[in-house]
Parts: C-alpha cells; sequence; structure tokens
C-alpha cells in the first residue's frame, strides 16, 4: 500500500497574483509573441513584447470559474484573474501533471463565490493565501521521502490519456460541423416558403419574464431547439398538424414540434406548418435541416418573416404523374435520419470518452 505525507502548497510553491496592468489597452499598446493568460482557459487573453515568467508552471483561474488549473510551459504573463504556482528555491517539484490532477478538486473545492447547476453563470474565486495553505497528500518511499518517480509514472498516463482524448476532440469536431445533404433525384419541383398553397409562417408575440412560470405551456424563442421558459397559456392556436419552428435572430436552425403537441412562441421565433397533404412534414424538416447554412442567416441578416418567404425553397420528388411523391418524401426523410441517428451515436461514443474523469491514485 501506498504511504503518503501531508503537505502544504505553501511549502513547495510561492502563489503569486498576476498583474492587474494587463488589461486590452496595455496588450493593444505593447504587441509582441508572449502570451498573457486571464481567466479562460481556452486561450490566451492576448500577446505582449515582455514576459513575468518562464515555463513550465502551474497556472490557476483566480476569478471566474475559480480554482480550475492549466499548465504553461514557454515564456507568459498572467493578469490578476490568473494565478502562478512558482517553485521556491531550492525545492524539488513534483510531475506538474501529477498535481494538477491531485490539486484542481482542491483548488475548486476551496473556491468561493456563486455556483450554479452546470457552470452556467458561476463565478467563483480563489486567491493566493487561500492556495498555499491548501494541504495535499504525496507518496512517498519506504524511507519517507517524496516518491517523485511514482509521481512521474502516474504523470506520463494522464499525459497519455489526454493525448488520446485530444485526438478523438480532433475526430469530433469535424462530425459535429459535418451536415448531411439530401439529394432529390429528376422529376422534382422547388416550393419557395412563400408558397401559400403548401406553407402557412408565422411570428410569436413578446412574452415577458414576469409571465414565466415554473411549470406550464413551453414557449420557445430565438434557440428554438429548447424553450427557454414556461407560461400558463399558449398565444397560438391549431396544433392538428406538425409545427416546424425556427429561430429568427439567433443561431438559425429548425426544429419540429409533433402534431398535437402544445407550445407557445415568443416574436423571437418562427413557425411553420404544412398545409399541403401533398407534403410530408417530417420531411420538408429534414430537408431545411440539411440546407439550412446554405442562407447565411444570423443576428445581422435575419431569418425574418420576409427573408424565409423569399430566399428559403426545398426542393420537392414528383411521381410519374408530375405530382409530389409522398413515398419517396418519407423515403428520403427516412434516409436522412438514418445518417443523424449514425452521427448521433458516433457523437455520444466520442463524448463519453471526452468527459470521462481522470484521477490521481490517492
Amino acid at each position: 500500500m501506498t504511504a503518503y505525507k501531508q503537505v502544504a502548497i505553501g511549502e513547495l510553491f510561492y502563489a503569486r497574483s498576476g498583474k492587474p496592468r494587463y488589461i486590452r489597452d496595455y496588450v493593444d499598446a505593447h504587441p509582441g509573441s508572449h502570451p498573457v493568460y486571464s481567466a479562460s482557459l481556452v486561450r490566451p487573453f492576448g500577446y505582449i513584447d515582455s514576459f513575468d515568467y518562464a515555463g513550465p508552471h502551474l497556472t490557476w483561474v483566480m476569478n471566474g470559474y475559480g480554482g480550475r488549473i492549466q499548465e504553461v510551459d514557454g515564456t507568459f504573463s498572467a493578469t490578476r484573474d490568473r494565478g502562478v504556482l512558482v517553485p521556491r528555491e531550492g525545492t524539488e517539484v513534483p510531475d506538474l501533471t501529477y498535481l494538477r490532477f491531485a490539486l484542481e478538486p482542491q483548488f475548486v473545492a476551496a473556491a468561493v463565490g456563486r455556483r450554479v447547476d452546470g457552470r452556467l453563470n458561476e463565478y467563483t474565486k480563489i486567491y493566493p493565501g487561500t492556495v498555499e495553505a491548501l494541504i495535499i497528500p504525496l507518496p512517498v518511499t519506504e524511507s519517507g521521502n517524496f516518491d517523485f518517480g511514482r509521481m512521474r509514472t502516474i504523470g506520463d498516463r494522464l499525459r497519455r490519456i489526454e493525448r488520446a482524448q485530444k485526438a478523438v476532440r480532433e475526430t469530433a469536431e469535424p462530425l459535429i460541423r459535418a451536415t448531411f445533404s439530401i439529394n432529390v433525384d429528376d422529376p422534382s419541383a422547388t416550393l419557395s416558403l412563400g408558397d401559400r398553397r403548401y406553407f402557412q409562417l408565422s411570428i410569436g408575440e413578446r412574452v415577458l419574464r414576469k409571465e414565466h412560470v415554473i411549470e406550464g405551456i413551453p414557449v420557445y424563442s430565438a434557440n428554438a431547439l429548447s424553450p427557454f421558459g414556461c407560461i400558463k397559456e399558449s398565444n397560438l392556436s391549431e396544433f392538428s398538424r406538425p409545427s416546424l419552428l425556427w429561430g429568427i435572430d439567433g443561431i438559425f436552425d429548425w426544429n419540429m414540434i409533433s402534431a398535437n403537441e402544445v407550445f407557445a412562441t415568443t416574436d423571437h421565433c418562427g413557425r411553420l406548418q404544412v398545409i399541403s397533404d401533398d407534403l410530408d412534414p417530417l420531411y420538408v424538416y429534414c430537408y431545411l435541416k440539411s440546407t439550412r447554412e446554405r442562407y447565411g442567416f444570423d443576428r445581422v441578416f435575419r431569418a425574418s418573416l420576409r427573408n424565409i418567404k423569399a430566399d428559403v425553397e426545398i426542393v420537392v420528388p414528383l411521381d410519374e404523374h408530375g405530382k409530389p411523391s409522398l413515398r419517396r418524401q418519407r423515403q428520403l426523410a427516412d434516409e436522412f435520419r438514418s445518417r443523424q441517428r449514425a452521427r448521433a451515436g458516433v457523437l455520444a461514443a466520442l463524448d463519453d470518452i471526452l468527459k470521462a474523469r481522470m484521477a490521481v491514485e490517492m
């Protein structure tokens, strides 16, 4: 059984705060090649012409997602939202990857501030004094000295796992971005969403936050994929047919709500209903989903009712009599959804790998 020795972080490192002078104006006035790290673990705050530290060092987020730790190599600086662990003179430092995984749970637990489920709107902080006082158990040899070899071996294993996860992430990203097309063979017809023989389009009404209730009718807004709250009564009518929803001034995407399902929409959400029995609503949804990036709708070029009617079209397969073929529409929709399900299954498996928690043996 491995033996451990309790040691304070302050016995191994000086916990230093980054400098408050590194703000956007400073970075803009001193461009260079040395990164400045702040609260984000995704990318540096900017690059300047000088540096305060030469890594490798462990750094931690002081303000924001307080306690998250990142290894930084090379020359760099830190803002007041990032702390740096600097080894004490004459101290042999254990493997940094081992320490990162061993320390982060304690750092996060010691951070104080606002915590929210799912980390939404979380704002926590942990400062140098708190960090230096934290106690960590480190493995020791039979003679009672720190077992640097064991920590390095575990660190190597953790690095291999992280490299594998990076490769998985690089595999998943193009799959996430990929779009599946629906290729319609001739004979076919192109229909505009503004064609009132086939489609009925509308937008919702303004819904205030004070109208929200804990349980009630789901209401959709700029994000058409999930409700942003509930209200007591729907501001819509006619639910006997499926509804296709899109966000007007957010990320442009389509959602399909089944027939007889009651919901509501705000004035940031559009609604389309297929009113012709010649068209299969699921096919229309799949086709619109597959072509949504074609139009360039965003917060500036809004997917307004006018623009949707004027610009968005679907291609419909025809039968030998020149009529829309429901059989072929359903076949194409099934093929599209099958590809989507296959992709979702692969992404779910990859996501399980990415979310795997790596822990240091204690």
